[in-house]
């Protein structure tokens, strides 16, 4: 039997930082509407959560612009990038003009439900917001899927590993 383990101690910010980039993730760009323009923020944060209904997660922190409009706008899309959009997916990470221009960054299109798309994503999916839940610093924001599109089928998966992007070889 192993020994039961206390876990009234606290760990730090940046070890937990550290482990969690051991953590291989796919990198997604989320959109929503922003008045008449549209806002972007590139996401890892995103978990599928049920299949009956269908549902996901994205924790956005609760400071961030795209926090605030999420919020209002009750609607949102992801896009999951390949590996050919590392650029788009660096710049909607670290440039708020870029977050605040997204149609100007890279090729896009308007989803049927007025949703925005970049062009070369491997997928797309449309969400309407269903709840939100307090997660310390971040806003968990619960996501009915209403839409899923596959699309580049022939792409690779852009992934997110040790704080560094990287090209999937299969």
């Amino acid at each position: 039997m192993l020994n039961a383990q206390r876990y009234d101690m606290a760990i730090d910010s940046i070890l937990y930082k550290q482990v969690m980039r051991r953590f291989a993730t796919g990198v997604m760009v989320l959109t929503v509407r922003d008045g008449e323009n549209f806002h972007a923020v590139t996401v890892n944060s995103v978990t599928s959560v049920s299949l009956a209904p269908i549902l996901l997660l994205v924790c956005l922190e609760k400071n961030a612009r795209s926090h605030r409009l999420l919020h209002e706008a009750q609607t949102f899309a992801l896009n999951i990038l390949s590996d050919a959009q590392m650029d788009l997916g660096k710049s909607l990470a670290y440039d708020r003009v870029a977050r605040s221009t997204p149609r100007e960054q890279a090729a896009h299109r308007l989803s049927a439900r007025g949703e925005l798309w970049f062009d070369d994503a491997l997928a797309y999916l449309e969400c309407r917001v269903t709840a939100e839940y307090e997660g310390g610093d971040h806003t968990i924001f619960l996501g009915e899927v209403v839409n899923a599109v596959l699309a580049n089928a022939a792409a690779r998966p852009l992934i997110y590993f040790q704080g560094e992007w990287k090209k999937l070889s299969i």
